[in-house]
């Protein structure tokens, strides 16, 4: 299979599929989470302190949350001849992890300091996820 077949076969998986539909809807309020945190981030209020740490680790929720469907949908790129839901699962919340988690060290080069509740919540957000995902499939099966 080509990228372009893996594309086609995923649309029409979303398509034909609720339980897909309801994991991109979960994508998609992932990612407006990240957008809408980091526009209240820059506006720099004065909040509580368990209010400035969640405005802090969030957005590493939600990207967890976010990456973690969006790579459990597009599966396929990755895997194209395998589909075990169990191996979608796992792969989709290691792959996301292990990749935010780089993120996180890489900007340790950048010059920032490496959060460890950042990484916290992204294996938060990965796990929520792959329940998630899990209890949608098996829901509609």
């Amino acid at each position: 299979m080509n990228l372009r077949e893996i594309v086609l076969a995923t649309r029409k998986e979303i398509k034909e599929n609720s339980q897909y539909k309801s994991i991109l809807y979960w994508t998609l309020c992932s990612f407006i989470g990240v957008m809408a945190i980091k526009t209240i981030r820059f506006k720099h209020l004065h909040l509580s302190p368990i209010a400035n740490f969640l405005q802090g680790t969030l957005p590493n929720f939600f990207a967890g949350t976010g990456i973690c469907s969006l790579i459990f949908i597009y599966y396929r790129t990755f895997q194209p001849k395998k589909n075990n839901l169990t191996e979608r699962i796992f792969f989709s919340g290691i792959f996301s992890f292990a990749g935010l988690t780089l993120w996180e060290i890489i900007q340790w080069f950048m010059g920032y300091s490496i959060d460890i509740f950042d990484i916290g919540m992204t294996a938060l957000g990965c796990i929520l996820t792959s329940v998630f995902i899990f209890l949608v499939i098996q829901k509609n099966n």
